[in-house]
């Protein structure tokens, strides 16, 4: 029979012959042993993704130089002077550039990093993905983490998307589309949780993309 008392300011649960288990200690304990481990297995899968960096980094170039083109063709059509015409700034320039490498490398660790027929199943049961291992599945703070630069990103090189609804329903769709994709392809498991995550990590984005925003337009006044 198990007996409770107060140690100290600690609960403590004696047991028949009198030990004392301290329900507090343990967990801390445990939470010391298993929090760097958690946070050690998603660092590593976040390097990982860095060797589709180069071919990220491609389509952003190849991206910026047709967009660029494209774009300076049309002044110079609308304004029928060259003299007139005004090239793309380059910061605009950097954003699309961002803004394509962030879509390349999301689309190789969605669906190209994957085999078709690899992964198949759908399942709609809201936080089905969060604590059903040993640690709290790393996947749920991971897809999380890979809609944050879609908030940060698309709003600064889209005017459109700088409201918040429009962006957080931008990163909605997408995430809905890569769902469907990875359903038809059977690249990836279609689940709830990943809409929900990546709609989390887009707004989580956005108020950090608002914020700072917000602290330059004040700079810029003072």
């Amino acid at each position: 029979e198990m007996q409770r008392s107060l140690v100290g300011s600690e609960m403590c649960i004696r047991d028949r012959s009198g030990r004392c288990f301290r329900p507090a200690e343990k967990i801390w304990k445990v939470m010391q042993m298993a929090i760097p481990l958690y946070l050690t297995t998603i660092e590593q899968d976040i390097f990982d993704t860095f060797r589709y960096l180069p071919h990220a980094v491609a389509v952003g170039v190849g991206f910026v130089t047709v967009a660029a083109a494209w774009k300076n063709q049309q002044m110079i059509k609308k304004q029928k002077r060259l003299e007139h015409a005004h090239a793309v700034p380059g910061t605009q320039l950097l954003l699309w550039f961002l803004v394509a490498v962030y879509f390349a490398m999301m689309l190789s660790i969605t669906l190209f990093s994957r085999e078709p027929g690899s992964r198949t199943g759908v399942d709609v049961k809201l936080f089905e993905t969060w604590g059903n291992q040993r640690l709290p599945d790393r996947y749920f703070v991971e897809n999380i983490l890979l809609f944050l630069p879609f908030g940060v990103l698309l709003p600064a090189a889209v005017p459109s998307l700088r409201k918040g609804w429009c962006c957080v329903y931008a990163a909605f769709s997408t995430s809905m589309m890569l769902e469907t994709v990875q359903l038809l392809t059977e690249r990836g498991y279609c689940q709830l949780d990943d809409v929900v995550t990546n709609t989390l990590g887009a707004a989580i984005g956005y108020l950090v993309f608002a914020l700072v925003r917000k602290c330059w337009r004040g700079k810029i006044e003072e």
